[in-house]
């Protein structure tokens, strides 16, 4: 059976250390730059999307205020349904409404 002798020298041994941990750190700060890279570019796009959502805002308030200041001859009847008044009360028997003006003084 053949056995192998096999001597390296503590030099070459710590020189391959060194690379070893070198390639590494390289290749991990390579990780680190691209993930940072897409990170900042992410930021990026939501300060955009965020500054175009406060555009159309300010758009939509100055046409609101334009509209609101505007003196049409539109009168709207009703704004909301919390707006409408209360339905009148009627009597059951006659279905006439109890508060309703007669027409005499």
């Amino acid at each position: 059976m053949p056995t192998f002798q096999l001597t390296i020298d503590a030099y070459i041994f710590a020189l391959i250390i060194c690379i070893a941990v070198l390639a590494g750190f390289w290749g991990r700060s390579r990780q680190l730059a691209k993930k940072e890279r897409r990170i900042n570019e992410l930021e990026q796009e939501m300060l955009d999307v965020h500054a175009e959502v406060l555009t159309v805002q300010r758009e939509y308030h100055e046409l609101e205020s334009r509209v609101a200041g505007d003196n049409s001859p539109v009168i709207t009847m009703k704004s909301n349904k919390n707006d409408e008044p209360p339905p009148q009360s009627t009597d059951r028997r006659t279905g006439v409404r109890k508060d309703r003006p007669t027409g005499t003084s």
